[in-house]
């Protein structure tokens, strides 16, 4: 289990760190070639897909379906079979109405956020197109998730770089070709498709051995799938508050420019977030087969390396990112944008954040009482967040969206971390005791940049990256002399092991 686990992680963090890569040169180059009201603008209508907005309405189907398929491997095709064939049923619904809704509402949304007259109606031909792929992009999150369950993170990840490199490969294409702002948004669409086809074809071929069909469903399949559906709805408002609602809301009071001003600063923290993210998803299968086992001892066991290993190989490098933000701003956008490196840089402790508690709360998601308690902690967070945009918004216009976004995630820390840790049964003061270790490492790194900074910066790519690759390896050694224990070090020699040794 624990080298399976292991091989996932890497699939994960390899394919998603290359689509990531590959997705912040897209931005970068809209940014540079086409203006930041066209990057908004391209956002705007990625904000209609269930990777952003529409993330309110998918019921988590992919999450449920990745602990169907976990638990039918376990012997219960049965009623994999029924929740994997009404979590379907709720994803056609689900992209069907939505698709009718955006359709209608594109012309009205085109003046909502105040698209320029030349703009409009490329924006709602790009949103109208985007409503015909809502049904496919629905039902995909079921294949993901079912993927997932079935642990063929291989062909999840290939695809997921594939469909990146021919959306980035199409950005140059359209540079190159001077062709217009909205080729970009149907080749970003045209290459989600394409991925959700190729699933299609793999999930069919790993469930072709399997008893796994479709079938009607029993009550008891239908309550439990109504009862996870409504807490993943719950759990769904507050994230998609948190972030997914708000570069529509910056739309509506600023415009399209200040969109894309959003998103260019929180792009880098967005995507280290979300490359983490996918290598949480490897654990969900296994803490369900351990809760089905009630094994507490693994599961302590995975809770405690989920909150300290991932931290202290990841942490460390978010500091040097932070501490070298201006730097990346002039390189990745240009000089015009690089007087906004604070808020890069604040913005980065989401990120640090959610390495720390992700895979805890992962791995405790299969636990329907820790899962209404985290949904009560994430409204109260988002209220934090909204209150403190409210106070500085007049001021700050879309960076106070940042400051919510980021201070909310720093406050809450501490409180997620004691419940899940509790649920855990593991000590509260492991989370302090990491913190700590964490500061101390950041404060020697902060004083070696400043150094460093006296006398040189980087300018282009390659010196930032030769910079940055030194920076990074001194934080890993630190990392590895004040973060890890000697145990924490032993464990890492067992994962690199697992990884080798069949």
């Amino acid at each position: 289990m624990l080298r399976r686990f292991l091989h996932n992680t890497a699939i994960s963090a390899v394919a998603y760190g290359l689509a990531g890569v590959l997705g912040l040169f897209a931005v970068g180059l809209i940014a540079k070639s086409y203006g930041l009201a066209i990057l908004g603008l391209i956002v705007l209508v990625r904000g209609f897909l269930p990777s952003g907005f529409l993330v309110l309405i998918d019921f988590g189907v992919s999450e449920i379906a990745t602990q169907a398929i976990a638990r039918g491997r376990l012997g219960d095709w049965a009623a994999a079979s029924e929740k994997i064939s009404l979590l379907t049923l709720i994803a056609v619904v689900a992209g069907v109405v939505s698709g009718i809704a955006l359709w209608f509402a594109a012309s009205s949304l085109a003046l909502v956020f105040k698209v320029a007259p030349e703009q409009a109606q490329a924006f709602v031909s790009i949103l109208r197109i985007t409503a015909l792929v809502l049904p496919i992009a629905f039902v995909g999150l079921v294949a993901e998730g079912a993927l997932k369950g079935f642990e063929q993170y291989s062909w999840l990840r290939m695809t997921e770089v594939g469909s990146s490199v021919l959306y980035v490969g199409s950005i140059y294409l359209a540079f190159w070709e001077n062709a217009a702002f909205e080729w970009i948004a149907y080749a970003y669409l045209g290459a989600m498709v394409a991925k959700y086809l190729v699933l299609a074809l793999v999930i069919y071929i790993a469930a072709r051995g399997t008893p796994l069909r479709f079938s009607s469903w029993t009550p008891a399949s239908r309550h439990d799938v109504a009862y996870r559906c409504w807490l993943m709805f719950n759990n769904r408002i507050a994230g998609t508050l948190q972030l997914s609602i708000i570069p529509l809301m910056i739309g509506a009071l600023y415009g399209p420019a200040e969109v894309g001003a959003f998103d260019l600063l929180t792009r880098l923290p967005r995507f280290l977030k979300t490359t983490m993210s996918p290598l949480y998803s490897a654990i969900l299968p296994i803490s369900t087969h351990l809760d089905e086992k009630t094994d507490t001892r693994r599961l302590q066991l995975l809770g405690r390396n989920g909150l300290v290993l991932p931290a202290a190989i990841i942490v460390p490098i978010l500091v040097v990112i932070g501490l070298f933000s201006e730097e990346i701003l002039k390189v990745w956008v240009g000089p015009q944008h690089a007087d906004q490196w604070p808020w890069l840089a604040s913005s980065l402790f989401v990120p640090a954040v959610s390495v720390m508690l992700g895979a805890g709360q992962t791995a405790l998601m299969v636990r329907s009482d820790f899962l209404r308690i985290n949904t009560r902690f994430l409204y109260l967070q988002v209220l934090t967040q909204y209150i403190i945009t409210a106070l500085t918004a007049a001021w700050l216009r879309e960076r106070g969206f940042i400051l919510g976004w980021a201070v909310s995630y720093v406050l809450f820390a501490p409180l997620i971390a004691q419940r899940m840790l509790s649920f855990m049964g593991l000590p509260n003061s492991l989370f302090w005791q990491q913190l700590g270790r964490q500061m101390l490492v950041a404060a020697i790194l902060a004083t070696m940049a400043a150094g460093y900074k006296m006398y040189a910066t980087p300018t282009t790519l390659p010196e930032l990256f030769i910079v940055g690759s030194i920076a990074c390896i001194a934080a890993s050694v630190l990392s590895i002399t004040l973060i890890l224990s000697r145990s924490d070090r032993a464990m890492v020699g067992k994962f690199a092991r697992a990884m080798t040794h069949r």
